[in-house]
């Protein structure tokens, strides 16, 4: 019982003024058919034209009644880095709508349109479409169940569309003029679970309503009905009154049978209409009397506050974390809260907040909305997050009222200095729990405690772990033995031609000895003969081809006036001619030694590059001062000045996961929680099972806020737990290895044993698994670092755009690249939240290859 929805593209195709690759348009509509009284949308796609969209062009169809439903821009884009070196495509399609209204049936004509954008145009021949009348049955009936009483603008109200089948159905198609109503809000009734959803238009978009099944007698006509509703939110943005025209529907009824070209019965089905009564609605604007500041236009009922802190043991200027839920029965999505330094707020002279509002985020489940910011404590004389204040005007008594959330006690005291002492190797916080009253990452870190602050030893500080991707060495891994089973292979299809070979020149030798012995003819003939024949039989010729020749040697052994003289020359040459061509082989290389010749130039031994000792000694020597300082802000900058020195070195030297983790430690000194989480990636990506990163990333991740999505092991690191131990240069080195010794033990070797290849199909699984493992080790984006405090993730490459996320994203926040452009890049957090952030303030975990 679902419709059939699909674009009818080429109703017309587009012309082009200037350059038919430069811009395109094309009509389509998405219906089945189009019926008259039933409105469809008709959409123009326009391509090759840029942001931000053409003005859109004025359609009026003659006899039709037209509603312009907007614009959406589709765009398609992709990135590649394949080397360090990055490809981008980029396309956009700007999708216009309108909504047609098609009164009678007839034919009517789409009138030419034309887009146009800075001397660039598009233009479309006029196009013609067919609106079919649709007979009315009374085994159908169709209504709109509405309130009876006055609305509220902004009241969310239960519309429900009722359908009543007295026969079986297998196709329709509703027009619900409600839900086309400009600024109306609609959504499928929370808790619906009807056995299926059907899509209804509502302006531009489509909305998915649960439908449910029952039976219902028609107490009039005594009719039995199959009764189908669908359930529906609605909510009115504009007051007035508004005449509702009739809800229609277009369905395929069940009308008889017949029988097929087989002779089986059918069922046939043909196309009727039903149609309710016109409604009228009345929608009365909110009172202005009496409206609080705290009024942020929440319309509903039953709206409840819920505040919690992070921790409520704070010093005067500590971040404190508050989670603000707002639970009710009313549209939750465009809500904010009010002003969090105004009326019912937090007073100012007590606290730091915010400046603007706060996004929140809609948690469907609780029918909920959750805020998250953070503010900091101004005074020692605060005892407690005062209450906040929310208003909503409630329809059902068409009042204002207030609620507000309770206090939470804070015990506030002076702020404290770090030590030297806090700078030691320690065990790492292992949870969440075990830190409670620790302050939390907000571009500083407090203390230091718990962090393993030692360097490496210096003979390890540029070691690198066993393991290899340099494409020359594994293409040599690989290509060696290669070259080594095809020369087996070759030797193997090759033992019968060599063999052969063989016997060849071993014949034509003895036939040399003969030709050359100087016998008389009587004695050198018959030994000449033989050996002619010998060569003829294992060369594959005819040894006709030498009959004359030899009948003319045989009389000359037989005459004996010339049988004591020797063979003439003449008869030798052509001898000895015919043998040397019978025994000649064509000279070209076997397939075999083709390939051989092209694996063996793989096999180039890479170059390494020797690291400037010197200058890892001057950074190593500035962080040993920075330990030993006991002024704290002289410390920092100690490590500031080593972390500048570590940094071009662990840059040039990224697979040296000790020099890493040191310029991760001189970071963390240094409240620089970016670069150190930055580093201590990079020492994982080159060594996985490093402790110090292990440890070191982990106490820095259980430090940054609560409220930031932190990465997890996904399903795919599960099943291959040895990804966590070994790295993707070691993994490929092991495929390597694995697939030489599946070769060689597969290869063809003469008097191999077979149960050598048996052995040869473990190596080849290993071979698979580490290699597998190693292609599927790259996330679907590329893994990187916010190494700036406090940037917003924007909706859009734009400095002026909206933020998408509640709180700055501070330094050390992980994220996966989606897309970069010009100076941004848009990025992933790990729940899945997009936006964009300014290219400067973040970097990639895998450093670009120079």
């Amino acid at each position: 019982m679902v419709s059939i929805r699909f674009a009818l593209t080429a109703l017309v195709s587009a012309t082009l003024a200037q350059s038919a690759s430069a811009a395109t348009l094309a009509l389509s509509v998405e219906s089945e058919s189009i019926h008259a009284n039933m409105p469809f949308t008709l959409s123009l796609s326009a391509k090759g034209f840029e942001e931000p969209p053409p003005a859109p062009p004025d359609l009026a169809i003659e006899g039709c009644e037209v509603t312009y439903l907007g614009v959406s821009p589709n765009v398609a884009s992709s990135i590649q880095i394949i080397n360090g070196r990055r490809s981008e495509w980029r396309e956009v399609t700007f999708v216009y709508r309108w909504r047609v209204l098609a009164p009678a049936a007839g034919r009517y004509t789409i009138p030419p349109l034309q887009v146009a954008q800075a001397g660039l145009e598009a233009n479309s021949r006029a196009a013609s479409f067919d609106a079919a009348e649709v007979p009315s049955t009374e085994h159908m009936v169709v209504r709109m169940e509405l309130p009876e009483r006055p609305l509220w603008v902004g009241e969310t109200f239960d519309a429900t569309v009722e359908w009543l089948l007295a026969r079986d159905v297998r196709n329709y198609e509703f027009s619900v003029p409600l839900f086309n109503l400009e600024g109306a809000d609609v959504a499928p009734s929370p808790g619906g679970l009807g056995i299926r959803k059907v899509a209804f238009s509502a302006g531009a978009r489509q909305v998915e309503l649960p439908l449910s099944q029952s039976t219902f007698l028609d107490e009039g006509d005594g009719r039995s009905y199959e009764r189908f509703a669908f359930d529906a939110r609605v909510t009115l943005n504009r007051a007035g009154t508004v005449d509702l025209p009739p809800v229609r529907v277009v369905a395929q009824l069940r009308s008889g049978t017949s029988r097929d070209s087989w002779g089986f019965r059918r069922a046939t089905y043909d196309l009727f209409r039903a149609e309710g009564a016109p409604r009228r609605l009345t929608v009365r604007p909110l009172p202005v009397a009496g409206r609080p500041p705290t009024f942020v236009n929440a319309i509903g009922t039953g709206f409840a506050l819920d505040v919690q802190a992070s921790r409520t043991v704070v010093s005067v200027g500590d971040p404190v974390e508050l989670t603000v839920r707002l639970r009710g029965d009313g549209p939750l999505l465009g809500l904010s809260l009010p002003p969090l330094d105004g009326p019912g707020g937090l007073p100012s002279t007590h606290f730091t907040v915010p400046e603007g509002s706060v996004a929140g985020a809609v948690d469907e489940e609780t029918s909920s909305k959750r805020f998250t910011f953070t503010v900091r404590v101004k005074s020692a004389e605060v005892r407690e997050i005062p209450p906040l204040a929310f208003t909503f005007f409630d329809p059902s008594v068409g009042e204002y009222r207030t609620v507000t959330s309770e206090p939470v006690a804070l015990s506030v005291g002076t702020a404290q200095l770090v030590g030297v002492d806090d700078v030691v190797a320690a065990p790492a916080v292992a949870s969440q729990a075990a830190r409670d009253g620790q302050p939390d990452v907000g571009g500083a870190i407090a203390t230091l405690v718990g962090a393993d602050m030692s360097l490496s030893a210096p003979q390890a500080t540029l070691g690198t772990p066993w393991g290899t991707d340099d494409p020359r060495l594994l293409g040599a891994l690989y290509g060696g033995p290669l070259i080594a089973a095809l020369v087996s292979l070759w030797m193997t299809r090759s033992r019968g031609r060599r063999a052969r070979n063989r016997t060849v020149r071993q014949a034509l030798r003895t036939l040399e000895r003969a030709l050359d012995a100087g016998q008389p003819a009587r004695q050198a003939v018959p030994g000449i003969v033989a050996a002619m024949r010998r060569l003829a039989d294992v060369s594959g010729n005819d040894p006709d081809e030498t009959s004359g020749l030899v009948e003319q040697l045989e009389t000359r052994a037989f005459d004996p006036a010339v049988a004591a003289q020797q063979v003439p020359a003449e008869s030798v040459a052509e001898l000895r001619g015919i043998a040397q061509r019978w025994a000649r082989r064509p000279a070209k290389a076997p397939a075999a030694a083709l390939s051989i010749g092209l694996l063996a130039t793989l096999v180039v031994l890479p170059d390494f590059a020797a690291a400037e000792t010197s200058s890892i000694d001057a950074a190593r020597e500035i962080y040993g001062s920075a330990i030993e300082e006991t002024d704290r802000l002289r410390r920092v900058r100690l490590f500031a000045n080593a972390e500048r020195a570590f940094r071009p070195l662990a840059e040039a030297n990224s697979d040296s996961p000790e020099l890493q983790v040191d310029w991760g430690n001189a970071a963390l000194g240094a409240q620089d929680a970016g670069r150190a989480v930055l580093a201590y990636r990079r020492a994982l990506n080159a060594e996985p099972d490093n402790e110090r990163a292990r440890a070191n990333l982990a106490w820095l991740r259980d430090r940054l806020p609560v409220w930031l999505p932190q990465p997890g092991d996904g399903a795919l690191d599960s099943l291959l737990f040895w990804r966590e131990r070994l790295a993707k240069a070691q993994l490929h080195l092991i495929g390597a290895l694995a697939f030489g010794i599946g070769v060689l033990l597969s290869a063809p070797w003469p008097r191999r044993p077979r149960w050598l290849g048996a052995i040869a199909v473990p190596a080849f699984l290993v071979w698979a698994l580490a290699t597998g493992s190693a292609l599927l080790s790259g996330d679907a984006y590329e893994d990187a670092v916010v190494v700036v405090d406090g940037v917003a993730l924007r909706s859009a490459d734009s400095a002026g755009a909206s933020p998408t996320f509640a709180n700055p994203l501070p330094g050390g926040t992980e994220v996966g690249i989606v897309e970069a452009r010009d100076a941004w890049v848009r990025v992933a957090l790990a729940d899945g939240t997009r936006g964009w952030l300014a290219a400067s303030s973040v970097q990639a975990v895998k450093p670009a290859i120079h």
